[in-house]
């Protein structure tokens, strides 16, 4: 056990340091390169933009680390309340509409009757919504990203369905691992921190919950978040 602990904690901070090289390099370089006197205000505007978007990359990454962390360690329980998931729902996708409509992508709540209140945390709840929702839009291109809500005997299934990029089977088991990604080159360039699917998964455990993922392989994704309810 303390061998497996080991290989997980170096894992982990390798991981990490690879997740922060690139940025910082690139901020490093950009910084370096405004200090010559021959730069056009357009260039600097251009490396200045560079270095901001990195800054906010690492930025990203930081906050999900510390998020995992708070989690992981216990410093952080659930304070489930009675929430109406449907609004709730609405008001996650409202956030993200702009991005959505920019690649062409309808996004929808689909609410069951006897879905239509749940309990949970509604921080985490938010959280967990917002990271599904904007995962599936960044690995959608056109199509539709949709939060379906079922009951069923075993609690509330809150689920992140879309019409994007298929996951193959190999994949689906790794996917809530930290820093695991099935495109690395392209969820980096379009923001994702391969944290977001742990924080998801720890968030719903630590309500008794679990969480999985469905693909075809081809087209569309399902990751689904069980809550169980008290009756």
């Amino acid at each position: 056990p303390i061998r497996r602990l080991e290989t997980v904690r170096r894992d982990f901070v390798a991981n990490v340091s690879h997740e922060l090289k690139t940025p910082l390099t690139v901020v490093g370089g950009f910084a370096e390169t405004l200090l010559d006197p021959q730069l056009t205000a357009a260039q600097r505007e251009q490396f200045v933009g560079t270095i901001l978007a990195n800054t906010r990359r690492m930025q990203r990454i930081v906050d999900d680390l510390l998020d995992l962390s708070r989690i992981e360690s216990g410093g952080w329980t659930p304070n489930p309340v009675t929430v109406e998931v449907a609004a709730f729902a609405n008001d996650v996708l409202s956030a993200v509409r702009a991005k959505g409509a920019a690649k062409g992508i309808t996004l929808r709540v689909d609410v069951e009757p006897p879905a239509l209140v749940m309990q949970a945390d509604p921080t985490a709840l938010r959280q967990v919504l917002t990271n599904l929702v904007d995962n599936a839009i960044r690995h959608t291109t056109a199509g539709e990203v949709a939060i379906v809500v079922r009951k069923s005997d075993e609690g509330i299934s809150v689920a992140v369905r879309d019409t994007g990029q298929g996951i193959r089977a190999e994949h689906l088991e790794r996917i809530f691992e930290r820093f695991y990604r099935v495109d690395a080159a392209r969820s980096r360039e379009e923001g994702g921190t391969g944290l977001g699917l742990a924080i998801v998964k720890h968030l719903v455990e630590a309500h008794g919950g679990r969480v999985r993922a469905t693909s075809d392989g081809d087209t569309g994704t399902t990751v689904e978040a069980l809550f169980p309810q008290v009756t």
